[in-house]
């Protein structure tokens, strides 16, 4: 048995968790008009999966986080 703990950062992402994660960062791209190709946003995606790792599980507070951010 390991000693170390699970850390939520370390759990894996589900289909539907990538789906919300992509219609934040969809709708964040499209504010901007953000190619969501770029690298832009792909440092935002990055952003996004960070913050929902780190417990913000809500899209509305995804959503205003990752505006203010770009």
């Amino acid at each position: 048995m390991l000693d170390t703990p699970i850390h939520p950062r370390d759990l894996p992402l589900f289909s539907d968790d990538l789906d919300r994660l992509e219609k934040v960062l969809d709708i964040v791209c499209k504010d901007r008009g953000m190619n969501p190709r770029s690298l832009e946003a792909e440092r935002l995606g990055a952003l996004i999966i960070q913050l929902y790792r780190q417990g913000v599980k809500d899209d509305a507070k995804l959503l205003a986080l990752a505006r203010a951010y770009f």
